[in-house]
């Protein structure tokens, strides 16, 4: 019930004070979280240790900055249920949208597959925003408060939410319907994914995306929404990536390598933006707690 309390004085605060008062305060709270949650800066400052190489001081530095836009992250996810039109089209840049299009005019589902950078949630708004039907996997809170709340948030503005308990036949119908399904490439919730190659060490990344893909024909468009100044987005939609059955390979093959595809597109973005990588666990480490927030 305290976690909850806490959400609902951040989406009070976060809605009452102009977006500029409210960043400010979120980054001096996230200052003072990022102080007092040792475990938690030291897992990051590691993670950074492995993506950027930079020296201990500096990838404590940049831990300081991944609370810092955490902080932001929540701001706008509060936000999200004042959002408007106006408000996506003159904040987000969307880049390669014909990426998507290109995949739909081919009556295909398509699967848009993300990592948790910059604002994976508001990406997904936005989109149902600009009029597209796109479904997003998400992870149940283990608090009924404050899982109701964050679902509340993202369905608000069309977006349609599946939770992961539940996923597996409702992300076949999306995409068999034709429509866009979201999902979060780089955590494996399920501790039943491929070990491959991710910054030079060995991590499991999610086969569900490549499985979906195959089974429903549909292909996986990469997409990014990372945060390119103090208020504004880009939204990236990067080549989409085809499965086929290619003989002499077998499904497992297929996916892994389709998988890789994706490994390498999310090690390019989040060296871009390393800052905005929201990991608050030891990724490199067996087994992959879920993030929730």
């Amino acid at each position: 019930m305290f976690i909850y309390i806490l959400y609902r004085i951040g989406y009070f605060l976060a809605n009452i004070l102009p977006l500029k008062l409210a960043y400010s305060l979120a980054k001096r709270v996230s200052d003072v979280q990022c102080f007092f949650s040792t475990k938690d800066r030291e897992a990051v400052a590691q993670n950074l240790g492995i993506i950027t190489k930079k020296d201990v001081d500096e990838c404590q530095k940049l831990a300081r900055r991944v609370f810092r836009n955490f902080g932001l992250y929540l701001v706008d996810f509060f936000r999200m249920s004042n959002l408007s039109v106006e408000d996506v089209k003159k904040r987000v840049k969307v880049e390669g949208i014909e990426n998507v299009d290109g995949v739909l005019k081919r009556n295909k589902g398509g699967i848009i597959l993300t990592c948790h950078i910059g604002n994976w949630e508001m990406g997904g708004v936005a989109m149902a925003m600009l009029g597209y039907d796109i479904s997003a996997v998400v992870l149940n809170h283990k608090h009924k408060n404050i899982n109701d709340f964050f679902i509340k948030q993202r369905e608000e503005k069309g977006l349609k939410v599946i939770p992961i308990d539940y996923s597996m036949k409702r992300c076949v119908s999306v995409l068999r319907k034709k429509g866009l399904l979201a999902l979060a490439g780089d955590r494996d919730f399920t501790n039943n994914g491929i070990v491959m190659d991710f910054f030079g060490m060995p991590a499991s990344i999610p086969k569900g995306p490549a499985m979906f893909a195959l089974k429903t024909n549909s292909p996986i468009i990469p997409g990014m929404l990372v945060r390119r100044d103090s208020f504004n987005y880009k939204l990236i939609f990067e080549t989409p990536i085809e499965l086929k059955e290619t003989p002499g390979m077998d499904k497992d093959e297929i996916i892994k390598e389709a998988s890789k595809k994706f490994v390498s597109v999310m090690e390019k973005n989040i060296s871009a933006y390393p800052d905005q990588w929201l990991i608050f666990r030891k990724f490199w480490e067996a087994p992959v707690d879920a993030l929730v927030l």
